[in-house]
């Protein structure tokens, strides 16, 4: 049940009383009323706003001894797998015909290997607000309880490494109870529909009370059925009360306001693809591929001796931009991914036609393949 301040009669409306929309959290909002905040030690500058709060600093020294993995090697497939991953590519598409895959003849394999190297840094961003609730008599942990904690002093454990995860914590000993601003501490709001005088204009009539009806053969004026000729009807949104609950202590009137702590773990990745035939790199990164190199470390140490230059120089260039100084490292981990890939160079009815074999699952990229109807016509 609604409860309001004692004294107050329900059926009394004062203009002075607070127009609805007073509500912090209410979305849209611009402006926002002036709150003293108690004082908290370390807390100083929390206001309503999320305040970003950097970490402590990690001093760490990457092992002398720090050793990479071996690199593995990459699968190489056949003209017979070639042809027959494009048989039933064909016969996965809709009207493709199969004529063209069965007779053409392969005059020519490349095989070769793409690199999908892929660095994960997984992060932890803490910031701080003061929020409320509705006072219904809960507990207040407040600074009678003890100093409250540092933001970075929270032991908060996330679920799974890489792996982003949000989370919210109450910060110890911060809360305090007040009156709501929002009413006042009276538990309602004066209805910003009918501004307090429980009835709106009749939409129907538009307020005249009359509406022209055609009987009889001729135009007749008659009352409105909706406001019986009264021009105004009752206000759904109060019902007729001419206020409704507030909307930030729900009828409550206090507030119990605490600082809210707000963890966000995040994995945040970076990714180079080398591939160098035409092959769409987009395609290589979603494809299955063979494990060549994998280092799961607090801080790794950038690929330096891999066969392909471009994957050292993409590894150095990436660890180099995973520099968050607002946010604690965790960990680090980075992958090279080897994608085989196999180009097909084809005859048919004296036309070349090339087409692509790529992955551990033999997928296939055939843009320019003839018989992609019923009918045996290209599309273009």
């Amino acid at each position: 049940m609604t409860s309001v301040a004692p004294g107050n009669d329900l059926n009394q409306v004062d203009e002075n009383d607070p127009v609805v929309g007073g509500d912090l959290n209410a979305e849209g909002a611009e402006a926002k009323p002036v709150i003293d905040f108690a004082t908290v030690p370390g807390y100083d500058n929390v206001r309503l706003d999320k305040s970003l709060l950097p970490p402590p600093p990690v001093n760490y020294v990457i092992p002398q001894d720090q050793k990479q993995p071996d690199f593995m090697s990459a699968p190489v497939i056949s003209e017979d797998t070639a042809r027959q991953a494009l048989l039933e590519h064909v016969g996965q598409q809709c009207c493709w015909g199969k004529g063209a895959a069965e007779k053409m003849t392969i005059k020519e394999i490349q095989s070769s290997t793409s690199y999908h190297y892929i660095l994960e840094t997984f992060t932890e961003e803490r910031s701080t607000k003061w929020d409320f609730e509705p006072f219904q008599g809960q507990p207040v942990d407040g600074p009678h309880n003890g100093p409250a904690p540092g933001p970075w002093d929270i032991p908060v454990p996330f679920r799974e490494v890489f792996k982003n995860e949000t989370q919210f914590r109450e910060v110890p000993h911060t809360a305090y109870v007040k009156d709501c601003h929002g009413c006042n501490a009276k538990g309602f709001l004066r209805c910003g529909t009918c501004h307090g005088r429980s009835q709106i204009r009749c939409s129907a009539c538009q307020g005249r009370g009359r509406k022209q009806v055609y009987k009889n053969g001729k135009h007749e004026l008659t009352n409105c059925p909706h406001c019986f000729g009264t021009g105004k009807r009752r206000c759904a949104r109060c019902g007729g009360d001419g206020r409704i609950q507030c909307t930030s202590c729900k009828g409550c009137c206090r507030l119990r306001w605490f600082i809210r702590l707000s963890i966000v773990w995040s994995n945040n990745v970076g990714e180079h693809v080398v591939e160098k035939t035409g092959l769409p790199n987009q395609l290589v990164s979603k494809a299955a591929g063979s494990l060549g190199f994998q280092d799961t470390q607090f801080r790794v140490m950038p690929v330096a001796r891999f066969p392909v230059a471009e994957i050292n120089e993409a590894s150095h260039r990436l660890l180099s931009s995973h520099q968050f100084p607002q946010r604690m490292i965790h960990m680090q981990r980075h992958v090279i991914r080897m994608v085989p890939v196999t180009q097909c160079f084809c005859d048919h009815k004296e036309k070349d036609l090339t087409y692509f074999v790529y992955g551990l699952e033999s997928k296939v990229h055939a843009p320019d393949y003839p018989e992609q109807c019923c009918w045996g016509c290209s599309i273009m």
